[in-house]
């Protein structure tokens, strides 16, 4: 493991990012097991199948040793990728699709959000989106997808345009947050548990993303080429650890496992973690319980890029072009599902 530490080093150098790793069992490794890298831009609740997976060791169980890697950023997190120097992601796909389009060597390989438990969040003083106008909306990135996101559902809530009002980048969930509380924005978007934590501090819930989009795909994983077709076996042994993890944490009996996990990884506390899984678990479900990129979820965000003039003049492509669902097909098939 000693080279693996020395890579991350080199990497810290080559891009200007917060890269940590996690935990020491990470130093340690596996003993005979191949090592399968993976990146995420944070660690929040709607990682939780990731963390099941993690701690009930599923990816051990199917033959895999998973290095998890934090890199801040949507756009380091897809940079970290396309170099082919972490293999396997997880950011929101308009990222992917944006790279591949300019010619990288990347895939989707399967889908981990299809639905967007995002609330609109506005300083107290903020009462209805009318009061948004001329204010500092904070968001993660100019033009990435949840910034395409929330301009529709700011649009078809309050028919409001992009001239309404100002967008500042100031990260992901933690981070706006932050950005919120401290008055450096007016309005954000966030998702459990910091919506939640939010609205019980006196901030103002102004509208949910989902009640505007309907089923989007929020999150997915998505890998090198080059690393699926020499690592092939592996990228589907990581999907079989994410399915059983998924499954996994939807089953009730499973509930206090779950707890116990969320607890452990997000430091939250024992309300904090019940509330989340009441509303994630029992709720909404945006987890999918095999993988797979949700064909009408995928199709929305396509449907939101036509919107935002990235295929002018020309014919849509289709999502099919993006994403390699045989991996899915082969992880499903090697676990007896259909």
């Amino acid at each position: 493991m000693r080279y693996h530490r020395i890579k991350t080093l080199v990497f810290i150098f080559l891009l200007p990012v917060a890269y940590c790793l996690l935990p020491s069992s990470l130093e340690a490794g596996e003993a005979g097991l191949p090592t399968v890298r993976f990146v995420q831009s944070g660690r929040t609740a709607l990682s939780w199948p990731l963390f099941i997976a993690e701690e009930k060791r599923f990816f051990q169980k199917n033959g895999i040793y998973l290095e998890e890697i934090i890199m801040r950023g949507g756009i380091n997190t897809t940079r970290a990728v396309l170099s082919n120097t972490i293999p396997i992601g997880r950011i929101n796909p308009d990222y992917v699709i944006d790279a591949q389009e300019k010619g990288a060597k990347v895939k989707i390989i399967s889908g981990a959000l299809e639905k967007i438990p995002y609330d609109i969040m506005a300083r107290p003083e903020i009462k209805s989106g009318a009061n948004i106008k001329g204010k500092v909306m904070g968001v993660d990135s100019l033009s990435g997808g949840t910034t395409l996101m929330v301009r529709e559902v700011l649009e078809k809530a309050y028919k409001l345009t992009d001239k309404d009002y100002q967008l500042l980048v100031v990260g992901t969930s933690p981070e706006r947050y932050a950005a919120l509380k401290g008055g450096a924005v007016a309005v954000t978007f966030m998702a459990p548990p910091f919506n939640l934590r939010a609205a019980k501090e006196g901030f103002t819930k102004l509208t949910t993303f989902h009640e505007y989009l309907g089923p989007i795909q929020f999150v997915v994983e998505f890998a090198h080429e080059d690393y699926i077709r020499s690592n092939r076996a592996e990228v589907v042994k990581f999907l079989k650890g994410m399915i059983e993890a998924a499954r996994f944490l939807y089953d009730p009996k499973n509930k206090e496992d779950a707890l116990a996990i969320y607890m452990k990884i997000l430091k939250g506390t024992r309300e904090a973690a019940e509330t989340d899984y009441r509303f994630l678990i029992e709720e909404f479900k945006p987890f999918p319980t095999d993988s797979s990129v949700n064909k009408q979820a995928i199709e929305k965000t396509m449907e939101l890029r036509v919107k935002a003039g990235r295929y002018e003049g020309k014919p849509t492509p289709s999502y099919l072009q993006y994403v390699d669902t045989t991996l899915v097909e082969d992880a499903k098939k090697q676990l007896g599902l259909k």
